[in-house]
């Protein structure tokens, strides 16, 4: 019955209503056609809408061709700055979302039923931890199971699980959505760290605007809110510098100060704590799954290996020194 209620093809058209817009009538749709469609709405062009599924971008432009001809109407207005959705396009996104919430409740409730160990599993996992904590485990995890087919996303970008985006996320978090469910580990510190030449050349607290910190989120001022509640309130910030590794690099080149979790810079040669003070609680980290895959066996098992990569680790999150 599943099989048939959530067909591959959802079978509807435009068609004109007395108000001037358009409401769905009967006609074979692609649901694929429908899946590009969705992306297009969502990312506003044909290139992003390509790079977030991983195909070419005349593929997707050949599908929202073939869409608009099956369905008699067109869906985007074509302009510079990229897809504006038409008035039949707003239609078809409020039905095509309706139906894909539908098929992803289905899809996640026969997943969940799933007791076998193979098929393939995707898991979300924050860059740092996958990095340093996941990537020297995963041998054991594939030798356990050599019939998954196990795919890890290193990223911080928080996924769709409800649209099966991923099946397991471990996050660095202190407010998970409340449609997952799982397991609550332990909250990750962190210091401020530099080279010891650069402490060495700055006089950090006698001499505060002589020093910098290394920059990242949105620096407004000079003076960035995340940098209030350390010793080094009066130390002006530079740059913007997102991406952690770099923070690292440049500390240790000996641009400024950073804050970073104690777990990824305690461990970096070049780079010292430049603080007495205790390293503060920041995030906490969870292992999570939608409700629905909670009882599937591929996801428990990744769970629990999950948990038994983070718990031996706890000291070192926590920016206990030996």
């Amino acid at each position: 019955m599943i099989a048939r209620e959530y067909d591959e093809t959802i079978r509807c058209k435009f068609a004109p209503h007395d108000d001037g817009g358009y409401r769905l009538g009967m006609k074979n749709m692609d649901w694929e056609d429908i899946r590009i469609f969705r992306a297009v709405m969502r990312e506003g062009t044909v290139r992003r809408a390509a790079s977030k599924l991983g195909v070419h971008h005349s593929t997707v432009s050949r599908r929202i061709d073939s869409l608009e001809k099956s369905v008699s109407a067109r869906l985007f207005d074509r302009l510079p700055a990229g897809y504006a959705p038409t008035s039949a396009g707003e239609e078809l996104a409020v039905a095509a979302h309706g139906f894909a919430e539908e098929l992803n409740d289905v899809t996640r409730h026969i997943a969940g039923r799933d007791d076998d160990l193979h098929g393939k599993l995707i898991v979300t996992i924050a860059e740092p931890l996958a990095v340093r904590a996941f990537a020297p485990r995963l041998p054991e995890f594939a030798a356990l199971h050599p019939e998954l087919d196990l795919e890890i996303i290193a990223s911080f970008e928080q996924l769709d699980m409800a649209r099966r985006e991923a099946d397991v996320a471990v996050r660095m978090h202190n407010d998970p959505p409340e449609a997952l469910v799982g397991r609550k580990l332990f909250p990750y510190h962190t210091s401020i760290y530099a080279s010891p030449d650069y402490l060495e050349r700055h006089d950090i607290t006698g001499d505060s605007m002589s020093a910098r910190w290394i920059g990242w989120g949105d620096n407004v001022t000079p003076f960035p809110e995340w940098a209030q509640d350390t010793q080094f309130a009066k130390v002006p910030a530079w740059g913007t510098f997102a991406n952690m590794n770099m923070q690292i690099e440049l500390a240790r080149a000996g641009m400024g100060l950073t804050m970073l979790p104690c777990f990824l810079a305690d461990s970096v040669p070049g780079l010292v704590r430049a603080t007495t003070a205790p390293p503060k609680p920041s995030r906490d980290i969870w292992i999570l799954t939608h409700s629905d895959l909670r009882r599937t066996a591929k996801v428990r098992a990744f769970m629990n290996f999950a948990e038994s990569v983070l718990r031996p680790l706890k000291p070192m999150f926590l920016g206990i020194l030996e």
